[in-house]
């Protein structure tokens, strides 16, 4: 049974991982005659250029509730329910009970998002991994998350920006994050998650900085 349990984190990791990795949005919106997303609009394969180029309703709402369910999924994959149905597939029983560290819950959630960005179907591009991240804060943590989704829209209202609205949702979900919760090793996990999200974004901080970025037109 030990070694079950050493070789479970790396099993949640990689089908964390995996999960992460299914491009929903070109799958969405093949489904609504774009026949590929990565040559129309900003060429990205999130919520923001689906609806750029099939709609926010229903094809830009069907992406960001699948990307994300991804990241949701990740964690309870990580939580105890998930945890133990794995340890029953890989051939434990009913009543080896087992629980996965903080740390190993988040790195489920840090592997969704990265999946998400560099897709192995897609030669290990991707998104920026907004809606997928949002889904594992949203579990972790959901008045973070529900924050985070007031800033989003209160930038929005104002700047009719999605890249600056999404980094602003993130820089303050963090903090809310940091204040309502004990400090420990996962948050080492959790900053390298938003890292990833923001280094996404570079090419959107360098037009934001320069005044190129183009409001999103609803």
């Amino acid at each position: 049974m030990n070694n079950i349990h050493e070789v479970l984190p790396w099993v949640v990791y990689l089908i964390s991982f995996l999960l992460g990795s299914i491009p929903f949005g070109v799958i969405v919106a093949r489904i609504f005659h774009v026949k590929d997303l990565r040559h129309k609009g900003s060429g990205n394969i999130g919520t923001t250029n689906v609806a750029r180029v099939a709609g926010f309703w229903p094809a830009g709402f069907i992406t960001f509730f699948l990307d994300m369910s991804k990241g949701m999924l990740s964690i309870v994959l990580a939580m105890p329910v998930g945890c133990n149905l794995l340890i029953r597939i890989l051939g434990g029983t009913e009543s080896d009970q087992f629980e996965l560290s903080p740390v190993v819950i988040w790195a489920a959630g840090f592997f969704s998002v990265l999946g998400h960005c560099h897709s192995p179907w897609l030669h290990f591009r991707g998104g920026k991994g907004v809606a997928t991240g949002f889904g594992v804060i949203l579990t972790l943590s959901p008045v973070s998350a529900l924050v985070g989704v007031c800033g989003f829209f209160m930038m929005f209202y104002h700047k009719r920006i999605v890249s600056l609205s999404s980094i602003a949702a993130l820089i303050l979900t963090g903090i809310v994050y940091l204040v309502i919760h004990p400090v420990g090793m996962h948050l080492w996990v959790g900053a390298a998650l938003l890292l990833l999200i923001l280094v996404r974004h570079e090419a959107n901080i360098d037009a934001l900085l320069e005044n190129r970025e183009e409001p999103f037109s609803i």
